[in-house]
């Protein structure tokens, strides 16, 4: 009793380090490695990789089976290899064009990171990666919205991106790369505003890359975030949003979008006239004449 009465004292206590030993054994074995200037880029394509293996696999190979057929979003729209493939050569263009590069220059111009010996307390983790998170989704709704009602910066760049109207993880990437440019700059260069540890850094990487990619898989799991969070859209706002480019544009909450009247449901169309349901969130057709459709 005593004991659970301390440790939820030191939990309370905004000094008390929980992370200390996980940081402990991280500076110890694998040090050499943290320090490095390659770590942060290889880090952030490691968890990329890791979202479109794990979901390339299910869309390929277990797709049929009655729990992910279930979730599917878009049950119509069926993930091939052509698809797959089409969007993983333009990540491939992107990261020569842009990552590979990045990562040469800090190797050689950028020092080894020190790696503190305290780590960050579980408030600096949280109350930071709150703010990284609220900022850049302010930001993204922001540039998203004049990317849509600016003709030419659609056309010219996010048009890229709305070559898929069904979204699928391998397709979360497939950006035109000025858009790659000014999302990866922010992620990576907002957490420079604050005296940010290397470990709390680590973990916005980890956080907005997943939440990227999970509003991309195109499935409605019920352990996703928007089923427990109203005001978080999850992959129904955004698979929407592709359905309908004029709609959603909020990338992980749904604040914004329903305060300027952007939020819409499948439910919501449901209860609109057939023949508004049918042209509402859609561009004319002069205004994507041209433009490259993919699935």
């Amino acid at each position: 009793m005593v004991e659970a009465v301390v440790n939820a004292s030191m939990l309370s206590d905004p000094d008390y380090r929980l992370l200390q030993p996980f940081w402990d054994g991280l500076r110890l074995n694998y040090g050499h490695i943290l320090r490095s200037p390659l770590f942060p880029p290889f880090f952030a394509l490691s968890i990329d990789y890791t979202w479109v293996i794990v979901f390339t696999i299910i869309d390929m190979y277990l797709c049929d089976w009655t729990f992910f057929k279930t979730a599917k979003i878009q049950k119509d729209r069926k993930v091939t290899w052509a698809l797959i493939k089409e969007s993983l050569k333009l990540q491939f263009f992107n990261n020569i064009l842009w990552i590979y590069p990045m990562a040469l220059v800090q190797l050689i111009w950028v020092p080894d990171a020190d790696l503190p010996p305290l780590a960050p307390t579980v408030w600096e983790v949280v109350w930071q990666n709150t703010v990284f998170f609220l900022a850049f989704d302010l930001y993204y709704f922001t540039a998203h919205y004049l990317m849509h009602r600016i003709r030419w910066m659609y056309r010219w760049c996010h048009s890229v991106h709305h070559m898929y109207s069904s979204p699928f993880a391998a397709a979360a990437q497939h950006l035109h790369p000025f858009e790659l440019f000014i999302v990866a700059t922010f992620i990576t260069t907002f957490p420079w505003l604050f005296t940010t540890h290397c470990l709390t850094y680590w973990l916005w990487f980890v956080i907005a890359q997943s939440v990227s990619y999970e509003v991309h898989t195109g499935y409605d799991f019920p352990f996703f975030l928007h089923r427990f969070l109203p005001f978080y859209s999850g992959a129904p706002a955004h698979d929407m949003h592709h359905m309908r480019p004029l709609t959603c544009y909020e990338p992980w909450f749904n604040y914004l979008d329903r305060i300027f009247g952007h939020h819409i449901s499948y439910s919501d169309l449901k209860k609109m006239g057939a023949e508004k349901a049918k042209r509402y969130g859609i561009y004319a057709d002069g205004d994507e004449a041209g433009l490259k459709k993919i699935n």
